[in-house]
């Protein structure tokens, strides 16, 4: 299977990715075509035990991605019981987020995650990845991403 993802804006090339991945069969190969080196997807795929194999070929990026055995879903298990977190932190899911706080969805869309409003998106991405790796695939600065946390922060004292 052959995926192109290249023109396209963080964080769909991710979620095509994991969609993709999903339907897979093992022993199967995925070819994600990309304008970027998939730096934020590498790590996650090989410890979920997929073999990856990355090349340059003409100014794109080809990551070769092959299904294997014990190759894992790329999602992250929720318990049922997570009504409220701890702490809203860089390492906080997504997911957990947006179920402990539903009105967080707002504030990141406010901040540029607005593929979230997707239904889709939110039921898929969101699993994935960390208010960090959202940080890293919009580009975000440092001071902007502060200013989302603070106020994602205020929402635990609600």
């Amino acid at each position: 299977m052959i995926l192109d993802v290249r023109g396209l804006q963080p964080p769909q090339p991710a979620v095509m990715m994991v969609e993709a991945l999903a339907k897979l069969e093992a022993g199967k190969t995925l070819e994600v075509i990309g304008d970027k080196p998939f730096v934020d997807m590498i790590g996650k795929l090989e410890e979920a035990g997929y073999r990856i194999e990355l090349k340059e070929i003409g100014g794109a990026f080809v990551l070769r991605i092959t299904k294997t055995e014990n190759s894992r879903e790329l999602t992250m298990e929720l318990k049922e019981c997570d009504d409220r977190l701890e702490e809203i932190t860089e390492e906080t899911n997504v997911a957990q987020l947006l179920k402990a706080y539903p009105e967080s969805l707002k504030i990141l869309v406010k901040y540029g995650f607005s593929p979230l409003e997707n239904p889709e998106m939110r039921r898929t991405l969101s699993k994935t990845i960390t208010l960090r790796d959202a940080k890293r695939l919009l580009g975000m600065s440092d001071e902007r991403f502060k200013k989302m946390m603070e106020e994602l922060k205020g929402l635990e004292k609600a």
